[in-house]
């Protein structure tokens, strides 16, 4: 069972950046084995200010034949056409400085069961090793990664997250995920110098796996995969409306999208609808969200008005751009009606104004350039404007790391708050709709990607946020359908989600049936 205590990055804000900066940083890698990764990893701690050095020493033992095997399979499985940073690196492709210095900090990332005496280590499910890493992996799932350093008997964690794994069926995908957000908690603790978050006692061994097992596991999904391509569209999102009686709450009387009360956007199975955002406007509710029709592979903005009986009317384009437009936050300011959609795929973060409403938006600004920002979603916090979204990384996944920045409106101009992401957990990270009150307390929707991409809602109170503080949260709530839920918005009168329904045919296969 997962804890309920929040995975946070944690950073000392109370030093400068150039105060808290150590003067070297000494990784201890295995002999013969280096990774990209390794490489990966030295360059972004030495383009951020420090110094690097290297030892190769004895790492692991030797992988069993099996999970060698499984290695190779998937190798020629998947065909991969570039290389990934849990590659090995080819013998004087890299010689990293040696160095003599005396290291501030010191990474045993050898992957062997016992760390060096007084070096900081990755923990995986808490325990030490690749085997450890491998485990979770096998099972399915993604390890929950620690950075730590010996304790007496056991551990003091000085940074921790929940790695998210696209792609659970295929082992070198989860290494890399798991890679690159040890770079990224390593970059973190760097800049921040080392703070211990909690203990945790020694944890002796790992889980035993079948390597051979999960790779036909592995190339089930795949046939299934590539079949279900041909013929249907995956992620096939639709949206559920209840109407809510009067002083009746939302959250409150949520318990998923099963039973009666709902009602479901029609559906011809050529296009999805997501991103639900509920707006009432003169007495009459809106509903904007994404379109996205199969036929052009890009998400719109569109549209549609509840009637009183809370029946949708027909949805209409409000918002087309040549890249994919997605989650259309909408809002009320200086006495103007405004939308930021996502525009990742534009490396931008815009905001439109409307001029006429509903209908009819401008682009009244960028607020943020040359970032991959999905699912932007200001509020007010004290008495600071913040923005939560969640953000890719180079090679990095978006679903388990959240980013913060503030501004003196929702408008921005926005900054960004810290040089890492403010979270990395894929439980409870990327946002999933507006935060709401609940008494005093300030409750972030968030999405669970555990399982797959929008596998479920996490409810999560917001302790602590803005500048000079770290970000806190507490998951209080989950909300896991078979089924996946990855947006919640209400009002006073309506409770709007979204939900995975049934795939969606190719259009190729439709025709093919009428004939």
């Amino acid at each position: 069972m997962r804890s309920n205590q929040p995975l946070r990055w944690q950073t000392s804000r109370r030093k400068s950046l150039r105060e808290a900066r150590l003067t070297s940083i000494r990784l201890l890698l295995p002999r013969g084995g280096f990774r990209r990764w390794h490489r990966a990893l030295a360059e972004s701690l030495t383009n951020d200010g420090h110094r690097v050095f290297v030892t190769a020493q004895e790492g692991a033992s030797a992988s069993p034949a099996a999970l060698i095997l499984l290695e190779t399979l998937e190798r020629l499985l998947y065909a991969r056409g570039k290389a990934s940073p849990s590659d090995p690196l080819p013998p004087g492709e890299w010689s990293p400085d040696e160095g003599t210095d005396e290291a501030g900090i010191v990474l045993d990332l050898t992957g062997a069961p016992d760390p060096a005496p007084g070096a900081i280590v990755p923990l995986f499910d808490g325990a030490t090793g690749d085997c450890a890493r491998d485990a979770a992996l096998l099972s399915g799932r993604s390890p929950t990664l620690a950075l730590a350093r010996p304790d007496g008997a056991g551990w003091q964690v000085l940074a921790q997250a929940l790695p998210a794994v696209e792609r659970p069926s295929v082992l070198a995908s989860g290494r890399d995920g798991v890679a690159n957000r040890i770079i990224a908690l390593a970059r973190q603790l760097a800049r921040g110098g080392p703070h211990a978050l909690q203990k945790i006692p020694p944890r002796n061994g790992a889980p035993r796996a079948a390597p051979l097992r999960f790779f036909s596991a592995g190339l089930i999904d795949v046939a299934r995969r590539r079949l279900s391509r041909l013929i249907e569209h995956e992620g096939h999102w639709r949206i559920g409306l209840r109407k809510l009686a009067p002083g009746q709450s939302g959250y409150a009387s949520f318990e998923g999208a099963d039973g009666a009360g709902w009602t479901w956007l029609p559906d011809d199975r050529q296009r999805y609808f997501a991103d639900p955002f509920v707006f009432e406007e003169c007495g009459v509710t809106y509903v904007f969200c994404e379109e996205y029709p199969y036929a052009s592979g890009k998400g719109v903005i569109s549209v549609f008005t509840l009637d009183a009986a809370g029946n949708a009317g027909e949805a209409r384009i409000a918002l087309e751009r040549p890249y994919h437009l997605s989650y259309p936050n909408i809002f009320h300011h200086d006495g103007q009606i405004w939308m930021m959609p996502e525009s990742s795929g534009a490396r931008t973060l815009e905001v439109y104004r409307a001029d006429p409403f509903p209908y009819r938006w401008i682009l009244d600004r960028v607020v943020l350039r040359d970032v991959e920002i999905s699912d932007a979603t200001p509020f007010r916090w004290n008495d600071e404007w913040l923005l939560t979204g969640a953000t890719n990384e180079p090679g990095a996944s978006s679903w388990d790391c959240l980013s913060l920045f503030s501004g003196p409106s929702p408008l921005g101009p926005w900054s960004a708050i810290g040089e890492g992401p403010a979270l990395i957990d894929a439980s409870a990270a990327r946002p999933a709709g507006n935060p709401f009150r609940v008494g005093s307390d300030l409750i972030r929707p968030a999405q669970d990607c555990t399982a797959f991409y929008g596998s479920g809602l996490a409810f999560c109170r917001i302790d602590e946020a803005g500048q000079g503080a770290p970000f806190r949260q507490t998951p209080i709530r989950r909300i896991s359908p078979p089924a996946g839920i990855h947006t919640f918005n209400f009002t006073s009168q309506y409770l709007a989600i979204d939900r995975v329904g049934p795939r969606g045919r190719r259009a190729v296969f439709d025709r093919l049936a009428r004939s």
